[in-house]
């Protein structure tokens, strides 16, 4: 069983992954759209629908989380997109294509002064953090016990959310640094 307050940092977690994936997605359609071709996993025709479809889907299952609408559909849903994301990830890292920008959307954050500075490029990495998200949706999926939250509780839900948002920042930045390095070894190599 789980824990009522694990099950309240999971869902607003994803709250504030979906609805802020989805809402870039829907801010910048062309972009989103180039990013998705770059990938070459889907015909020409199915990238126009996938770069119209996934940012409301993301956006749908954002606010689902945190209405608990569905919650174990919804869980599913989480993490099979973020499997369909790793998979398209992995074929890529198959072909030797790790210089496309993953599409992430944090990457956008970073000040470009080049092409190819500030895009989070395809790594081992994502598919690790894919990894780490897709377990927990499924986590969300186990019943939560029926203990009342009380003041201690939702303190601890935002203070665990907080940690979360800056180690998943932390995690994607130390991501950009790597292939900054990495471009830059290949540079002056």
């Amino acid at each position: 069983m789980l824990d009522p307050v694990i099950a309240l940092i999971i869902s607003v977690g994803f709250t504030l992954l979906l609805i802020g994936a989805g809402g870039h997605k829907l801010t910048n359609r062309l972009r989103f759209r180039g990013i998705l071709e770059g990938y070459q996993v889907l015909p020409g025709a199915m990238v126009r629908v996938a770069a119209f479809v996934i940012g409301p889907v993301e956006l749908l299952l954002g606010f689902s989380w945190v209405t608990g609408w569905q919650r174990d559909f919804v869980a599913l849903a989480t993490a099979l997109l973020l499997t369909l994301y790793a998979i398209a990830i992995a074929i890529n890292l198959v072909r030797g294509r790790t210089y496309i920008d993953c599409g992430c959307g944090f990457s956008v954050l970073a000040v470009k002064q080049s092409e190819q500075q500030g895009i989070q490029q395809l790594s081992a990495g994502l598919l690790l953090r894919n990894g780490v998200l897709v377990l927990g949706a499924l986590l969300a999926i186990l019943p939560s016990t029926g203990r009342l939250l009380g003041f201690i509780d939702y303190l601890s839900t935002f203070s665990a959310i907080l940690v979360l948002v800056f180690i998943y920042a932390a995690f994607n930045q130390l991501l950009l640094n790597n292939n900054a390095i990495k471009s830059w070894r290949h540079t002056h190599a």
